[in-house]
């Protein structure tokens, strides 16, 4: 039986915490009925920094075993509530009595694993320094800023490095669990599970997934102006001359303002804005993709196809086919049909 420990705090998010739990459940239920056996394929349990009970939010309290978690075979960081810089930042501290441990663990071979924001916390303990790995995309400048040694591949959903995994924003723990699943049980019982829980298992990048409108957090309101200015004139042609001369800047002032509030430049800002604008245009509309073009401001289709799949990883036709919406958007359409009839 393979020991899989989920090293968790207080703040982590509970229904990350008891997805693993129920995750690993759904593998021994699996494994029961194909082995026709009574030993669990899994044990998987939840330990805490300070060996209390673990209490989450909203008032959710977990019991706690002790277990020699240093000696499990996959270990778990889940993700924790941290939305701003500094709640990142303290998420290493949340967790560092972790840290002798998991460097152990790392020296026995054993899988050590996170997603989402818990990416922050094996960062924190040093293992991930000079490692690829993947995280949450909309904390991209703070990850880069906290962790600077972490060669970060945000395009990718999954990264393996040696015994190391990491995975992406939200649900790609789901994908972080078919990964631990095919090393620790083969890649067809893995399969099998990636079926019954309606995952892809090759669902390999975050870009598609990335809204590209969401940028950093700032303080320079002048630059402010600029970025609303900029997304109510898609449109129009960009000329960078005038658009510092609408705002009484010189040129040399505007890139080094928008640099230092966006880490970019107002060019390739306006480019993520036209992507955006295409992206919720080929979601909710019919119109020829050619209609699209105009709208964002690109008379050439062709090089704006170039830009979309840049941005996305999928060309224009491919985004539409994966991520447009109905006429109505309905969660559990079959149960509406049946319903009427």
């Amino acid at each position: 039986m393979k020991q899989i420990a989920i090293l968790a705090n207080h703040n982590s998010i509970s229904s990350d915490v008891f997805a693993l739990l129920d995750y690993f459940e759904y593998c021994n239920v699996l494994w029961a009925l194909q082995q026709q056996t009574v030993t669990p394929l899994f044990h998987c349990y939840p330990v805490s920094p300070d060996g209390r009970a673990l209490k989450l939010k909203p008032g959710v309290e977990l019991a706690v075993q002790p277990h020699p978690w240093q000696q499990a075979d996959a270990l778990i960081l889940p993700p924790a509530y941290a939305y701003r810089r500094a709640e990142l930042a303290a998420l290493a501290a949340q967790s560092a009595a972790y840290y002798s441990g998991l460097h152990q663990a790392a020296e026995r071979g054993s899988l050590i694993a996170a997603s989402c924001t818990g990416t922050y916390i094996l960062a924190g303990s040093g293992l991930l320094d000079h490692r690829n790995a993947t995280s949450s995309w909309f904390f991209k400048e703070i990850f880069q800023s906290l962790h600077p040694n972490v060669h970060l591949q945000l395009n990718k959903l999954l990264v393996q490095d040696g015994n190391l995994l990491t995975a992406g924003a939200t649900t790609s723990y789901i994908n972080l669990c078919l990964a631990l699943t095919e090393q620790l049980a083969g890649e067809q019982f893995a399969r099998q599970m990636a079926k019954i829980m309606l995952t892809d298992p090759n669902r390999t990048s975050q870009v598609p997934y990335m809204d590209l409108s969401i940028g950093l957090q700032h303080n320079d309101s002048l630059i402010v102006q600029i970025q609303t200015y900029l997304s109510q004139h898609l449109a129009q042609p960009f000329v960078l001359d005038q658009l510092a001369e609408q705002f009484h800047l010189t040129k040399r002032t505007l890139l080094r303002r928008f640099k230092t509030a966006l880490n970019d430049t107002p060019l390739n800002y306006l480019q993520r804005l036209r992507v955006e604008q295409a992206k919720r245009l080929l979601e909710t509309t019919n119109q020829p993709i050619e209609q699209i073009v105009l709208q964002v401001g690109y008379e050439d289709v062709s090089s704006f196809r170039k830009l979309f799949l840049n941005y996305t990883e999928l060309t224009p036709s491919q985004y539409r086919q994966k991520f447009m919406l109905g006429d109505t958007f309905n969660c559990c359409p079959t149960e509406r049909l049946v319903a009427e009839t």
